[in-house]
């Protein structure tokens, strides 16, 4: 792959399968991965990639990891806290710190950015929510109001960059199953055949799939296994 990625959240379950699926690639691409402690990084990963350290408000790193980049993935998702559960908190300081990320790209030309989101974050009036997923999209906003206010947030942050070329990709429940299980993309509907969960291997793969093909510009598709 001819293509320079920033990886946002990459010691998370769902960077590290993404810094896998990517290094796995017959021509890997430049990854560069932006993290506050390289020391959270498995062994063995910095000799293959470039590592920046920083916090997500850090303006400084954030154009120094920018560097010769021109995707951005953010895999970033919510810290969820049992004060936040019980004080039913909806604050969202990771989502708020995406204006940095996203004048950072600005100021170094970088066009493409991915982001993690919810399917409660649902921009297309077109989008009709089966009563599996209307269901399973009410626990999380009863179970984890933090977490889900976070998530649609960065999703609305993202999509409303209307001079970025963005893919918001939202995700359903998230599992460690093969990559090789096949990716529903796209509106839920009476014809969308996605399940419900979702493999981070699989999903890390569909995103480097649509780094290169860009089916996706400027959509919020629904990803899910089948």
């Amino acid at each position: 792959m001819s293509v320079s990625i920033l990886l946002l959240g990459a010691t998370g379950a769902s960077g590290l399968a993404f810094i896998q699926a990517a290094l796995s690639q017959p021509n890997p691409p430049k990854l560069t991965l932006y993290v506050r402690s390289r020391a959270k990084l498995p062994a063995g990963i910095e000799g293959q990639t470039r590592v920046v350290e920083g916090s997500l408000t850090d303006k400084d790193a954030l154009l120094k990891a920018m560097d010769g980049v021109d995707t951005v993935v953010s895999v970033l998702g919510a810290y969820i806290t049992l004060s936040a559960f019980v004080f039913r908190t909806t604050t969202t300081p990771i989502a708020d710190s995406f204006p940095h990320i996203l004048a950072a790209m600005r100021a170094k030309g970088a066009k493409r950015i991915f982001a993690l989101s919810t399917p409660s974050f649902s921009p297309d009036p077109a989008e009709v929510f089966p009563l599996k997923w209307k269901v399973m999209g009410a626990m999380p906003k009863i179970v984890v109001p933090q977490g889900n206010a976070e998530m649609v947030a960065i999703g609305k942050a993202v999509s409303a960059a209307d001079d970025l070329d963005w893919t918001v990709f939202r995700v359903p429940h998230l599992t460690d199953e093969s990559a090789d299980l096949p990716v529903a993309a796209g509106l839920l509907g009476p014809e969308y055949k996605g399940t419900g969960d979702l493999s981070r291997p699989s999903m890390a793969k569909w995103i480097l799939k649509e780094i290169e093909e860009g089916e996706w510009v400027k959509k919020a598709p629904v990803l899910s296994n089948y």
